[in-house]
């Protein structure tokens, strides 16, 4: 299905929508090796990207990547340790990328060790290195959740964050109280693909807003520039545009 704000893609099930993104995930990674050589993937945090990461990990699949040709990036950050258990990069590490054989220079966490100027600096490094030559640069998929406000990334409602010509920020949450790192909406927008994750019944709300009201929220500003925008759904997620 087609509609103004992107491909939409749904399945029936968290499990089906899993397996339906993996088989998409392993197509990009094809043609992004064939084409230049390498996978540029960035991930994102959240209980619904942990099932998909669990899925890749499991040996039928992740051998139909060629993860030594893989770069992984994380759209977004937590400023908490790399041993948090709310680090972003913990979960997939554990749920992903530590089952691989992705050579460690490979894998792009953010260094939250750091200052914020710091590690803004080695992130911009690591996006714009090897070979990289427009700007902002253009990975290949971006995958994001979308939270019940509209959020994706860490990019909240009317935070000066939405207006950035940057590519990465340090940003305050309020409304969680916490401070994040984030990719921002001229990164995202620059990707080939973008692909939102989401399921459950908890986000018909905010779908519906986004499709059907058009809601002004910020996933609503996420528009590859020259890529595409792909949703994939459950059917829980997808109630009210299944019957649109």
């Amino acid at each position: 299905m087609t509609m103004s704000r992107g491909q939409i893609h749904i399945s029936s099930s968290l499990e089906e929508v899993v397996a339906n993104l993996t088989g998409w995930l392993i197509e990009e990674a094809h043609h992004a090796i064939l084409d230049h050589g390498r996978f540029r993937l960035a991930l994102s945090g959240g209980s619904t990207p942990k099932a998909l990461y669990s899925y890749l990990a499991q040996e039928s699949y992740q051998n139909q990547i060629d993860w030594s040709r893989t770069e992984i990036f994380f759209s977004d950050e937590r400023d908490v340790p790399p041993t948090h258990p709310d680090s972003n990069y913990q979960m997939a590490n554990k749920a992903l990328l530590a089952h691989l054989k992705t050579p460690p220079w490979a894998v792009h966490r953010w260094y939250t060790e750091y200052s914020p100027p710091l590690a803004l600096a080695d992130y911009r490094t690591h996006l714009t290195e090897n070979g990289t030559t427009s700007y902002p640069p253009s990975l290949d998929v971006i995958l994001l959740g979308l939270g019940p406000e509209g959020h994706t990334a860490s990019l909240f409602p009317d935070q000066p964050v939405l207006l950035s010509h940057d590519i990465v920020a340090h940003v305050f949450v309020p409304s969680h109280q916490s401070w994040r790192y984030t990719f921002t909406l001229p990164l995202i927008n620059q990707a080939h693909r973008v692909a939102f994750l989401v399921t459950g019944e908890s986000k018909q709300a905010i779908i519906s807003n986004l499709f059907l009201e058009h809601g002004d929220v910020p996933a609503a500003h996420v528009k590859p520039v020259h890529g595409e925008l792909h949703w994939f759904l459950d059917k829980a997620s997808a109630k009210a545009i299944s019957k649109s």
